[in-house]
This record gives C-alpha cells, structure tokens and sequence, in this order.
C-alpha cells in the first residue's frame, strides 16, 4: 500500500472514530443562531461539492488505473456526504414533513429555471462563451422538468 493511500486511510479511520457532535448526543433543540445556520449551511455546501468533486477525481484515477487512489477518494466523498453533511444538516434540522420538503425542492429549481440559469446563461453567452451558455439553458430545462415533477407528487400528496 502507497504512504499516500496509508496516511489517507489513517485521517478518514480517525475521522469515523472521533464521536458525534455534542448536539447529537444531548439532542438538544436549542434555537441556533442566525450566524450558526448560515454557516451550518456554507459547510453543507461545501460538503456535498467535495463529495462530487471527490467521485469524479476518483473516475479520473481509474481511468488511470490508479486503483488505490480510487479508491482513497471514494472513501472520503462517503465521508463528506453520509458523515459530515448528515452531521450538518441534523444540526441544521433539515428537513420536515413531505409536503414542506417537496414546496422546498420546488422553490430552488424554479428559482434555478428561470432566473439562476437563465441569468448564467446571458451572461456567458454576452462573454462569448456560447457552448456553455447552451448548457446552462439545457440544465435549466431539466430544472423545470425537476420543479414540474415535484409539483405533480406534492398535489398526489395533497389528494391522499
């Protein structure tokens, strides 16, 4: 095994080791600061972003034939997702009953359809970099398909 893979395995054993944060184990509900969840939700950002960012550089090392490496990275983006968000958004208090999960999934991808992307899209158009203005209006049409099927479970949901 490579010193690199070694001294990785060895931080994300350690990282999996190290108890649960005091919230967790005194399951208190205490009101968070403004600042807390701000930050709480920066981290989570950040979290998941690692946690893609580290599956495709793992694809990359295989392609390479650098399984350890792979592997080395798909241990970590585990971490970041199934350990480190799930801490975050616990704390946070993500998430409620379906309904609000659903009207909460439907504002951020019609907030994604129609003005995030859209405005992207503009502006590398206006930069000139048209290939990627034609992907940013391509995602923004899987955002509205995304948004027109979560509307369509919320009224299921509503009929039940």
């Amino acid at each position: 095994m490579s010193s690199i893979v070694k001294l990785g395995a060895a931080a994300l054993l350690l990282s999996v080791t190290i108890p649960g944060s005091a919230f967790a184990q005194t399951g208190e509900a205490k009101e968070l600061s403004p600042q807390t969840k701000a930050n709480l939700e920066t981290a989570m950002h950040g979290e998941a972003f690692a946690n893609l960012k580290y599956q495709r550089y793992a694809d990359q090392a295989d392609e390479k034939g650098q399984s350890e490496l792979a592997q080395l990275f798909r241990d970590s983006a585990n971490i970041e997702a199934n350990e480190h968000f799930d801490r975050e958004a616990e704390a946070l208090q993500l998430g409620s009953s379906s309904d609000v999960n659903l009207e909460d999934a439907m504002a951020g991808e019609h907030y994604e359809n129609t003005k995030m992307y859209v405005e992207f899209a503009n502006q590398a158009e206006a930069d000139g970099d048209t290939k990627v203005a034609a992907m940013f209006r391509q995602i923004a049409v899987d955002e509205g398909v995304h948004y027109d099927a979560y509307k369509a479970a919320l009224a299921r949901l509503k009929t039940k």
